[in-house]
């Protein structure tokens, strides 16, 4: 395998088998829109910096003699001479001057003349993107390696319908044959070999392991950041944490338990409660950090501290309230609670305070230790949090943290050391550990996001209800799990309803971030607001209409912005509609009646949160009772998750126990049955 510090050397870009019929197969992680819009991005820039571009497709001749056997066997179709199915999509198609090969079983090698072309390129480095990780992503690393490429395989943007089998071929292969990369890093080094220097920036330490702040272990990539209000303005460059990290900070809290330097649970909830006292005590500071760092609204920020600290409120009260003492159960026969032991914590950028304080302040309640993965995106958010929980007291070896990417996260996924892991992310996320912790026998609790529906019904206050409706989808530019992506409205009432959410979402404070008065903010990065105009204009592409927004607003200088955007007139399988577009987008559905609006919120993958706006109390249980959701919102705006109340996706909105209040006992720590007299 490649060094980590290896350098890029002549690279080309080979994309394998994006074609639809692949593209089209149900499972597909990353998603089909995600997975096109980051291959195409990764190919235009190789493009802007002369890096050569090549494809490789499966194709089959239309009587089907020439199909792999096992596709005979099966009676399988696809990639079939002059069906749609064989093409690229529109956006990864061939440009003039790139080459085009056709192979017929799982290697790109075994397209005749592809090794003759790239020897012509003069290419050393091939950066695999395509499908499927599991299969032909995998065969093509496997033929690269042993042709005397190196092979750096963009993470994010090769997809698989396997989860377990991806993420065991993502194992194997970096051990052996490849280097896997993101495609932000990946940019990043082409700008930087471009340029004939690094990414500038200053640097940010990688870890902190007993208490003490760590420079990266060699020569590490790093993630660049921009402030969001203001591209043009470096926040510094991350180091991305590798498995040396990972290890040094895994097995460091692995020998903090083993040597039984536990406090006793009465100073373990003294120090969460001076924990809740100087997060509230820095509201300002932190404040002013989730401006910087991710844009969001001061007023929000402020909210979000606070909704931290209680969080550590909440998990106090479980311990004070008898919440790990034994349960007797009859005579003889009792329950205690222990401790799990290290607990991995992977936590995203959009709430880099509240939700790793939500998974910090059980843990350690219950005293566990904790390795934690914060999101590149805000570090100095993280390392303010850190700071504050060991001037509370924390032992400083009862948590580390490693700065890192989604292959930091995996190494800490697997890492023997690791009993348990939590994770916040994307449904993409979410299945990644699900197959990893599978795979080591883990458990593992993942809040993954949601795709929420607002269903609105005839007989709701209108003006009230559009206003309510317009800051859960836009508030801090929609980046968020809870935001309302889908505004399902009674047809009785879709033309004076659709007025109202339009003039409500024109009439948002768009603005800085650190105004008092801003309502929504820049989205966390020019990438990010890039996706999600690629996601708008491809809705348009398909027939949706632009009811406002569209487009990012004038006057706002160089920052990531985004006008607040309904759609209209798309049908429900449209991507816009079926998939999280994590920015300020809402879509607008017509609906039949209540049974018809039910069944369009039910029809997504995801079921975190639902809505209802009616007067009608029969109408509200019918839609509690059949709507597939762990959160059901009859009130107006934007959530304001209860520090005690289950925070709990259904469907592909969740995986394993909910978040908070008692519900934070069934993860961060594990019953023990006792037979026999008296008390352990």
């Amino acid at each position: 395998m490649p060094a980590e510090g290896a350098g890029l050397l002549q690279p080309a870009l080979l994309l394998v088998d994006l074609q639809e019929d692949f593209l089209a197969r149900p499972g597909l992680v990353p998603s089909r829109s995600a997975l096109i819009a980051r291959a195409a991005a990764l190919a235009d820039a190789c493009r802007a910096r002369g890096v050569p571009v090549v494809h490789v497709h499966t194709r089959v001749v239309p009587d089907g003699s020439d199909r792999m056997p096992h596709w005979k066997r099966q009676g399988t179709w696809a990639c079939v001479e002059g069906t749609p199915g064989v093409l690229a999509p529109e956006a990864l198609r061939p440009r003039p001057g790139e080459r085009a090969f056709a192979k017929r079983f799982f290697g790109a090698f075994g397209a005749g003349g592809l090794e003759a072309h790239l020897e012509e390129l003069g290419a050393r480095t091939l950066l695999l993107a395509g499908v499927y990780l599991h299969s032909c992503v995998r065969q093509s690393a496997l033929e690269a390696y042993e042709r005397g490429f190196e092979v750096w395989i963009v993470d994010d943007a090769v997809g698989s319908l396997d989860a377990v089998h991806g993420e065991a071929t993502r194992a194997w292969l970096a051990e052996r044959a490849a280097r896997f990369v993101s495609s932000e890093a990946l940019l990043a080094q082409l700008a930087g070999a471009a340029a004939g220097v690094a990414p500038a920036g200053e640097a940010f330490p990688a870890s902190c392991i007993g208490g003490v702040w760590r420079a990266a272990a060699g020569d590490r990539p790093t993630c660049a950041l921009r402030e969001p209000a203001d591209a043009t303005a470096s926040l510094g460059a991350v180091p991305l944490g590798g498995p040396a990290e990972i290890a040094a900070a895994a097995e460091a809290s692995r020998r903090a338990l083993r040597a039984g330097s536990d406090l006793p649970e009465a100073e373990r909830v003294a120090v969460l409660e001076r924990f809740a006292a100087r997060l509230e005590g820095d509201e300002a500071t932190l404040a002013s950090l989730l401006v910087r760092e991710i844009g969001k609204p001061r007023a929000e920020a402020r909210a979000e501290v606070c909704r931290a600290a209680a969080h550590v409120r909440a998990a106090v009260r479980l311990v004070r309230d008898g919440g790990l003492g034994p349960l007797a159960l009859g005579p003889g026969v009792s329950v205690r609670w222990r401790r799990v032991g290290v607990l991995g914590l992977v936590t995203p950028w959009n709430n880099p305070v509240a939700i790793p304080v939500g998974k910090l302040a059980p843990a350690l309640a219950f005293g566990n230790a904790v390795l934690w993965k914060p999101a590149c995106e805000a570090p100095r958010t993280a390392m303010r949090v850190l700071d504050l929980l060991f001037e509370a007291g924390c032992p400083p070896d009862r948590v580390g943290l490693v700065f890192g990417d989604a292959a930091t996260a995996r190494a800490l996924v697997a890492h023997p050391a690791v009993d348990a892991v939590s994770v916040t992310g994307s449904v993409a996320t979410g299945r990644s550990a699900a197959a990893l912790c599978a795979l080591h026998g883990k458990p593992l609790q993942a809040e993954l996001g949601g795709n929420n529906a607002a269903v609105v019904l005839a007989d709701c206050e209108v003006e009230s209800e559009a206003r309510g409706l317009a800051l859960a989808a836009m508030s801090f530019a929609g980046q968020r799990c809870t935001a309302t992506r889908r505004v399902l409205v009674e047809r009785a009432l879709l033309e004076p309803f659709t007025e109202a959410l339009v003039a409500a979402v024109e009439a948002l404070r768009v603005g800085d971030p650190a105004d008092e008065d801003t309502e929504v903010g820049p989205l966390v990065s020019l990438p990010q607001r890039e996706r999600v105009a690629d996601a708008v204009a491809a809705a348009v592409a398909g027939g949706g209409r632009v009811l406002c927004g569209g487009r990012a607003p004038a006057g706002l200088g160089a920052g990531s912005y985004y006008l607040p955007t309904l759609v209209a007139g798309l049908d429900p399988r449209a991507p816009l509609v079926q998939e999280e577009t994590f920015g300020p987008v809402a879509v607008v559905l017509p609906a039949d009646d209540l049974d018809d609006a039910i069944r369009l919120a039910n029809d997504v993958p995801h079921g975190l949160v639902a809505s209802l706006s009616t007067r009608d109390a029969a109408a509200r249980r019918r839609f509690a009772d059949a709507v597939e959701a762990g959160i059901l919102k009859l009130v107006s705006g934007p959530l304001a998750v209860a520090p005690d109340a289950p925070f709990v996706g259904w469907k592909a909105s969740g995986i394993g126990p909910p978040e908070h209040g008692v519900w934070d006992r069934e993860f961060y720590a594990r019953p023990q049955a006792v037979y026999g007299p008296g008390e352990p």
